[in-house]
């Protein structure tokens, strides 16, 4: 691939994350101003779906394009859309049985794990990508950006648990490390490749 088509893919990928994020910016927004009620959280849902379907294929291309695609990054994108779609679907699940049905006991711990499910499975899939790539370039960067993730979410986790023991922040969900994760992870990913010998 040519400078000049790297770059073009790269701005035309860069304009459908921008287009894709003023999109669900306005349906958030919609959704608040005009109180939707339980529709807004399935638009939304169904919006951040083909969002994600969709820039995951425009990934897919553009690996293709340039020539490093790999088998086992595909399955990894398959395993990474059914993980995802069985968290929202946990998630959303869980706050309706929690919000409507009151469970208590068993049943509400049962309920309180159901996202986590899918947590799991992505973390399995992250797991499989590395030992399915067989090309140790590809791997070695898989495994970088993978420490990148989590020496940010150790750092974050870890500055910020002492502010918070001195109460100069509030009290973080510990859920929050699978987002600040994955934010690392995709950092991590951007990093220059310029390692490449």
């Amino acid at each position: 691939m040519t400078d000049a088509n790297s770059a073009g893919a790269r701005s035309g990928f860069a304009a459908l994350v921008i287009a894709e994020a003023v999109v669900l910016a306005i349906a958030a927004a919609t959704m608040i101003w005009f109180d939707l009620g339980w529709a807004g959280p399935v638009i939304m849902l169904l919006l951040v779906a083909a969002f994600t379907f969709t820039l995951v294929r425009a990934t897919e291309a553009r690996a293709r394009a340039a020539g490093n695609f790999s088998p086992a990054m595909g399955r990894y994108n398959k395993r990474m859309l059914i993980a995802g779609g069985i968290y929202v679907v946990g998630l959303f699940g869980a706050v309706w049985a929690h919000d409507e049905l009151g469970l208590s006991g068993a049943t509400a711990f049962l309920f309180a794990f159901a996202p986590s499910v899918g947590v799991l499975m992505m973390v399995w899939a992250m797991a499989r990508l590395i030992a399915d790539e067989t090309d140790e370039y590809l791997r070695y960067r898989y495994v970088r950006a993978s420490l990148f993730g989590l020496g940010g979410l150790l750092t974050l986790a870890t500055v910020w648990g002492f502010f918070e023991q001195f109460d100069l922040v509030p009290h973080a969900p510990t859920w929050l490390a699978v987002p600040i994760f994955a934010i690392g992870l995709g950092f991590g990913n951007c990093l220059p490749r310029g390692d490449r010998e």
